[in-house]
This record gives structure tokens, sequence and C-alpha cells, in this order.
């Protein structure tokens, strides 16, 4: 995965919230990246609904993904 990760200059490792970060912290320290935490469509989210869970989502992957 490393190998990968730098060949095609992966900028940021996601995870999720209902699974430990431990494993994707590690990779993104040993190839640069950064982390960021995505909420899936299995568990209920913290705050709100949802709708607003997948929102977050989206401005959660635009900025790891430098869109606009």
């Amino acid at each position: 995965m490393a190998e990968i990760a730098k060949r095609e200059k992966v900028t940021t490792i996601f995870t999720e919230t209902l699974v430990s970060p431990k494993v994707a912290e590690v990779l993104a320290q040993e190839v640069g990246a950064t982390t960021a935490v995505l909420d899936p469509i299995e568990s209920r989210p913290a705050d709100g609904d949802y709708l607003s869970a997948m929102r977050q989502n989206l401005t959660t992957l635009k900025k790891a993904l430098s869109c606009s």
C-alpha cells in the first residue's frame, strides 16, 4: 500500500468513524500524507441526519482533494 500511495502521490488517507484510525495514521505518516475521516452510511451520524453527514463527507472530500 505504501509503495502505491507514494507512486501515485497520495495526499490523504481516508478512514471512517467505525474503524480505528491507527493503520491509516501509520500509512499516512509513512507516505507523507494526512488523514481525513468520513462518516459511513452504516452508522448513525454523531450530529444531525444522513443528509448532514453526507454534506460533511463532501466538505471533507473537497478539502482533502483540493476541489472547490
